[in-house]
């Protein structure tokens, strides 16, 4: 008899932390405080843990400094898919911070509150990104990082107007809609490296545009640039692309301050790349070796792409295959309980029966 009370005992403590036992598999909220000496920087918070309309993890300190930092260290993180989403409620939850960043989990989707103004979120799997028309107010968003996830558009993107620094390197984008551009008065940097894009809206870029980055992608010749105007344009980078020939001349025009001009890797020949550096040379433009090894220099970098995301596959494969795992071990332990509990009280009956 003691034994099954003891047994039942144990049950309850296990049906009681969930938390413990389950993982993400609970609608019990964890409460966390930042990780000490953090909120000096930003407030720090390795497992936070956010499954939209089922469960999140909160934070137990009345401000965080306008600052917050989850899944880091990535050393303290058990699993990365304790972030499913980033919104609203998840946005309150962490007392509604002017800057965020959580990378390397499994976003997979951004509803975006008014209120930001700096978003981190490289190195997730955002496939949809939600930014409606607010009626009587701007976005407050100046800094985004969507570099290394699933977008195949930046449609969505056209809303926040007050966007100074765009990264969009390592995602799914064919096309870019240059009246998406045109929405971005005060854009300084935009990084669009890694794409799949063979063509570009060079005219619809803004003039306060400082630095643009359009390497890695498919690109074969430089569209008419008639209507672009770039004032503040100093460094353009169309590495590892597929241009054939390039007339400066325009560019120039188009961009008369630019300071460094890198094609590395392009399909460019001796003879153009002689006349090329020469008329940069002149120009006073820097530039980065555009004609040599250039077959050497792409297949390098198409091996370190590679290897980033079968390395990312093989995390993402051994994570799921630990939660299925914790799963399992979950649901032995409580048919175990379960099974021994049923025999303690069977044979308490057959006592009671025979003694009666």
């Amino acid at each position: 008899m003691a034994g099954a009370i003891a047994l039942e005992c144990v049950l309850v403590f296990l049906a009681l932390s969930p938390p413990i036992i389950f993982g993400n598999y609970t609608d019990t909220p964890w409460v966390h405080q930042c990780d000490p000496g953090s909120e000096i920087f930003a407030c720090t918070v390795p497992n936070f843990l956010y499954n939209p309309k089922r469960n999140h993890s909160s934070l137990a300190v009345p401000a965080t400094g306008g600052k917050v930092r989850l899944a880091y260290p990535r050393d303290k993180v058990l699993l990365r898919d304790n972030i499913l989403a980033y919104d609203a409620v998840l946005h309150a939850a962490l007392h509604r911070p002017r800057a965020v960043q959580i990378e390397n989990t499994l976003i997979k989707t951004v509803n975006l509150p008014v209120d930001l103004e700096y978003a981190d979120f490289r190195d997730n799997s955002i496939e949809i990104f939600i930014a409606p028309e607010v009626n009587g107010s701007a976005y407050a968003l100046r800094y985004l990082d969507l570099r290394l996830n699933r977008l195949t558009t930046i449609v969505e993107l056209r809303t926040l107007v007050r966007l100074e620094t765009l990264l969009l390197a390592y995602n799914r984008i064919s096309a870019v809609d240059g009246t998406v551009l045109r929405c971005f008065p005060k854009l300084t940097g935009l990084h669009l490296g890694g794409n799949q894009l063979d063509s570009f809206p060079f005219a619809d870029l803004p003039a306060s545009l400082e630095w643009l980055v359009l390497s890695l992608n498919e690109l074969r010749t430089l569209p008419d640039l008639a209507g672009m105007y770039t004032p503040a344009l100093q460094s353009l980078n169309l590495e590892d692309n597929y241009i054939t020939n390039f007339d400066l001349a325009p560019l120039l025009t188009a961009a008369p301050n630019l300071k460094e001009l890198l094609l590395r890797s392009d399909y460019t020949t001796i003879e153009d790349a002689a006349e090329l550096t020469h008329k940069l040379l002149e120009a006073g433009i820097v530039h980065d070796r555009f004609a040599a090894n250039r077959e050497a220099d792409t297949e390098y970098e198409e091996d370190v792409i590679e290897l980033y995301h079968r390395t990312k596959q093989l995390h993402e494969a051994r994570e799921h295959i630990f939660s299925g795992l914790l799963v399992l071990v979950n649901v032995c332990v409580m048919a175990w309980g379960g099974h021994r509990l049923y025999r303690a009280r069977c044979e308490q009956e057959c006592r009671e029966v025979r003694q009666a």
